[in-house]
């Protein structure tokens, strides 16, 4: 079987220290740095091997060496999704994306938007910001949520009305469970409990944005 290429991209989210990106870190990841990411980075002593954007939240020289594709500030798309189109191009096909939670609400929202783009395209992707990670899971898949018993859950449904889910080692147990993105219906998948590891969110139709919370209740 052919090893899945993994791309590590770097945003600019706010990161309160260099330890959650170097838990991300594999030396066999291919690392893009969007924008800002490269501060991140050079605190976290990873050298890119690209970096994207059109420079406007990182002040710094650009490191020596590393190849640069630089981006129009009048563009549609977003420094993190060029980010991504690159590793794309260059066959990765697992992403993790750091530093993309957090800060601003609209980068927040448009990177869950980029974690959509990779979803339809097949590949397996991660947001992960300081406090919380975020996965899409569709219909027919599972996601496994190796996370320490305690940590909190969420799940809503992304881009459709309604998905049905089933969860196990969750301390609020469902099983092919309906979740409304109706405003009349109020949202039910907010804080659930792990009280198993590994926990998992299996999703039966729809689309569903999980959401999992870093520090344990």
């Amino acid at each position: 079987m052919e090893e899945v290429k993994t791309c590590l991209i770097i945003g600019a989210a706010p990161l309160r220290s260099a330890g959650s990106l170097l838990r991300a870190y594999r030396p066999d990841c291919y690392v893009v740095c969007a924008d800002g990411g490269l501060r991140h980075a050079a605190e976290a002593g990873i050298r890119p091997d690209l970096a994207v954007g059109d420079f406007d939240s990182f002040s710094g020289s650009l490191p020596e060496g590393v190849p640069v594709i630089p981006l129009n500030p009048r563009k549609d798309d977003t420094d993190m999704l060029a980010a991504v189109n690159a590793g794309l191009a260059r066959g990765c096909r697992r992403f993790l994306l750091a530093g993309s939670l957090g800060g601003r609400l609209d980068h927040s929202y448009g990177n869950l938007c980029v974690l959509h783009h990779l979803h339809s395209l097949g590949c397996d992707a991660v947001l992960l910001g300081e406090d919380e990670d975020a996965y899409l899971v569709g219909a027919g898949e599972t996601r496994r949520l190796d996370c320490p018993a305690g940590t909190t859950v969420s799940v809503f449904p992304f881009a459709c009305p309604v998905c049905t889910v089933s969860y196990t080692g969750m301390r609020y147990p469902l099983d092919h469970g309906d979740l409304y993105s109706d405003l009349a219906v109020l949202p039910m998948g907010v804080s659930n409990v792990a009280e198993e590891s590994p926990a998992s969110v299996a999703v039966h139709s729809g689309l569903a944005l999980v959401l999992v919370t870093k520090t344990p209740v």
